[in-house]
């Protein structure tokens, strides 16, 4: 069932990368975080102890690539400070933070693009804020030499990001 449900998720997120200029109802939002909810409570611990990102991470990804989907990530309240805080974790592996700063990325890249109109991923960020620059602290900080290359590279890449828009 485990691997069942990894693949639907993993379609899930295809569809959403592959069409995301569809409107999707929101009653397929509610059915989709009713049936992720016992994956979403334990969210955080899953991601950052698994060698790759989760398929339920990749949804989200998509999501955060999205303005007609970020909103979405409010559904619950801890969502995206969880997922800003995975990276602060030990454990966490080098895939699951270069997915983690994919996300930030994402939104940032969201925030530029839609700087005037009604802006998801601002309010994403800004009400979050302080536990992504906490994390990104605690990254910057860790022993391992690879994560902190990976955090610098990914930093570089979004300073350059935000420049040109």
């Amino acid at each position: 069932l485990k691997d069942m449900r990894s693949l639907c998720l993993k379609i899930i997120s295809l569809v959403l990368n592959k069409y995301e200029d569809h409107e999707f109802s929101s009653d397929l939002w509610d059915r989709f975080f009713s049936a992720v909810k016992p994956l979403v409570d334990k969210f955080k611990q899953e991601a950052a102890s698994s060698e790759k990102p989760s398929s339920l991470l990749s949804c989200f990804l998509a999501m955060s690539a999205n303005n007609k989907l970020v909103a979405l990530l409010y559904r619950k309240e801890s969502l995206v400070p969880d997922i800003f805080s995975i990276i602060s974790v030990n454990s966490a592996s080098e895939a699951v933070i270069y997915c983690v700063l994919k996300f930030v990325e994402n939104l940032l890249s969201l925030d530029n693009e839609f700087n005037d109109e009604d802006n998801s991923a601002q309010r994403v960020l800004l009400s979050n804020i302080k536990v992504l620059m906490d994390s990104m602290c605690c990254l910057f900080g860790s022993d391992n030499a690879i994560k902190r290359y990976i955090s610098s590279i990914c930093l570089s890449s979004l300073n350059f990001s935000c420049q040109i828009n």
